[in-house]
């Protein structure tokens, strides 16, 4: 499987919560969703743990 961009990460999360959002689903497709997107927000989160590290060392060895 291709490594997915945050963006494109960002953008299926942000479809996930629509169909939450959408009456018409029903309970277990919400589960698998609901799992689907803490799986995604907890991807997000260390990406941009990621970027914030790279920055430091960025702006740090800019410093020098």
């Amino acid at each position: 499987m291709a490594k997915q961009s945050f963006e494109s990460k960002i953008k299926k999360l942000e479809e996930i919560v629509s169909k939450l959002d959408d009456e018409d689903t029903d309970l277990d497709s919400s589960i698998a969703l609901y799992e689907e997107g803490l799986k995604l927000s907890d991807e997000l989160k260390k990406q941009l743990e990621t970027y914030k590290e790279r920055i430091a060392n960025i702006e740090a060895n800019n410093n020098e």
